[in-house]
């Protein structure tokens, strides 16, 4: 066992990462980083009590895309890991290639049961991480790092390299990607130039940024502590509560707040505006982006999804009825929200298990004039079916702090479709 492995066994067993999780995904790149992370986790597969899955995006910016895609399938072969792979298609930019990447993790994860996945980030992703969001003017919050552990589509995002060096990094056969030596893209720039010419100022220049980043941590610790003590943040935020708090605290609850929105961004002049607009008497209802409405009502003020389909014969409110007639269903904060009639393949997870709806209708003794009933999507992946039943999905996310409720159920036209077919 060399030095490097015996580090990478000790952290991730005094860490606990992987008690809970027994089938781990690895995104794979193929360059040294992720190839020196399977390797050690395929060495260590029995001691953990894991088995391993490998997701590989093929960018297809390179000529040597596909002769690496290929390579990552022999590798999956000989080692009897099994290999997922997806083309990114459309044009290219960072933020969509990591959109596209991320969702293609979540959709494997749900589909083949993985509860952990893996990323192989590194000490020195944390310097270019938090440069790059400094240079884009992003708060205090954002300099916190990488967290080595967070929750992510059922399970964990898990980064278990973020205490080793680039250096350490050990595995023999990797791909060497050309474009991670250009300055095209922001990152590049950052790593290649910015932080070279840096070091040169002050030698121990990383070294500063990672412990700046672990004092940034500590200090949201004690903040978020004092927010936990509140007991404030939940979906609706009381007014009356949060206008009792200093003002500087009332700017890290409603910053607090929005980091559950992960896909909101909003500069420092729109963040200022929202805290005018909390602060003074008036009640308020806006939009704050294509999805999302900030509603601010004599008690309460809070972020409302914009649905972003509707169908005919069905009622959908984003606001509790207080009636039982309604069906209740959690979805994530995060995703496109699509309503629809059934297609063929459609599958629900129920009872930890993937069903195709025809199947699940069947088993469960659906009445056939319930089979046609809308199914409510979150990125594709099915959450329930109006007015039948909420997937394992949905029952998952009913437990999250923050999250979306819908409340459904079939207009009175309907209704009365149904009750004459009956008859």
């Amino acid at each position: 066992m060399t030095p490097a492995e015996k580090k990478f066994l000790k952290i991730v067993t005094e860490e606990h990462y992987f008690d809970q999780h027994h089938k781990v995904l690895i995104a794979l790149s193929g360059g040294q980083d992720s190839m020196t992370l399977f390797n050690w986790l395929y060495v260590f597969r029995e001691t953990l009590g894991i088995t391993l899955g490998i997701a590989h995006i093929n960018h297809g910016l390179r000529a040597e895309s596909t002769k690496e895609e290929r390579a990552i399938r022999k590798l999956g072969n000989d080692k009897q890991v099994p290999v997922y792979v997806d083309k990114f298609t459309g044009e290219f930019t960072e933020k969509k290639a990591r959109e596209f990447r991320y969702h293609f993790f979540e959709k494997i994860m749900s589909t083949d049961g993985y509860t952990a996945l893996v990323t192989a980030h590194h000490r020195g992703d944390i310097v270019e991480t938090v440069l790059m969001r400094q240079i884009s003017g992003r708060g205090l919050r954002s300099l916190q790092g990488i967290e080595p552990r967070q929750p992510f589509g059922l399970g964990e995002l898990i980064r278990p390299l973020l205490r080793f060096e680039k250096k350490e990094l050990d595995a023999p056969v990797f791909f060497e990607d050309a474009t991670n030596k250009g300055t095209d893209y922001l990152r590049n720039r950052i790593r290649n130039q910015l932080i070279p010419g840096l070091t040169q100022e002050n030698p121990q220049f990383s070294e500063a940024i990672l412990s700046m980043t672990d004092e940034i941590r500590m200090s949201f610790s004690i903040i978020h502590d004092k927010i936990d003590e509140l007991d404030i943040l939940k979906d609706k935020i009381s007014l009356s509560k949060f206008l009792a708090q200093t003002e500087a605290l009332q700017h890290f609850i409603l910053q607090e707040y929005f980091t559950q929105y992960p896909s909101i961004q909003i500069n420092k002049k729109q963040f200022q505006l929202l805290l005018h607009i909390i602060r003074r008497p008036q009640q308020y209802k806006g939009e704050l982006n294509k999805s999302f409405e900030f509603i601010k009502t004599k008690t309460v003020f809070y972020l409302r999804p914009k649905l972003q389909a509707q169908l005919e014969n069905l009622l959908v409110l984003s606001e509790n009825p207080k009636d039982s007639s309604f069906m209740e269903v959690a979805l994530p904060i995060e995703g496109e929200i699509e309503i629809r009639k059934r297609r063929p393949g459609d599958v629900i997870l129920i009872n930890g298990h993937h069903k195709k709806l025809r199947k699940f209708f069947i088993e469960y003794q659906v009445p056939l004039e319930k089979r046609e009933m809308p199914l409510i999507f979150v990125d594709k992946m099915l959450y329930a079916i109006v007015d039948v039943a909420c997937s394992d999905l949905s029952k998952a996310a009913k437990n999250d702090k923050i999250k979306r409720i819908l409340w459904v159920k079939p207009s009175v036209r309907e209704e009365t479709h149904h009750a004459r077919k009956k008859s």
